[in-house]
């Protein structure tokens, strides 16, 4: 009996753990490119774990982190801030810790400077 509820617990917190894993890798795919607002600018390099928030000093990167995904709404970090974002199709509506309020910002397909495009 305590074999079966060993191996059923196993295989639980795998599964859970693949899941949340995939979830994250997805998260990231979607936030990764150029975002931008009114008064924001949001460049996440996902691959390299980076983003910049810095319009004028695009070559400042800091480091970029997930934190939570769930259902639509994803928690991130840009350097010590964090973020709250629920993403759309081209459209991300951000709350963070650095501004009041939330802020949409939209995907920017034309590359900002100091980017990279793949």
């Amino acid at each position: 009996m305590r074999m079966r509820i060993a191996l059923f617990s196993l295989a639980f917190f795998a599964a859970t753990s693949v899941g949340t894993a995939a979830g994250f890798s997805e998260a990231a795919k979607q936030l990764d490119g150029n975002w931008r607002g009114q008064a924001i600018v949001l460049r996440i390099d996902a691959k390299r774990a980076q983003a910049s928030m810095a319009l004028n000093r695009p070559f400042e990167w800091q480091r970029f982190l997930i934190k939570e995904v769930r259902d639509d709404e994803v928690t991130f970090t840009v350097g010590a801030e964090v973020f709250q974002a629920r993403i759309d199709t081209d459209i991300l509506t951000l709350t963070g810790t650095s501004f009041r309020g939330a802020r949409v910002l939209y995907r920017d397909t034309g590359g900002l400077r100091g980017t990279k495009s793949d």
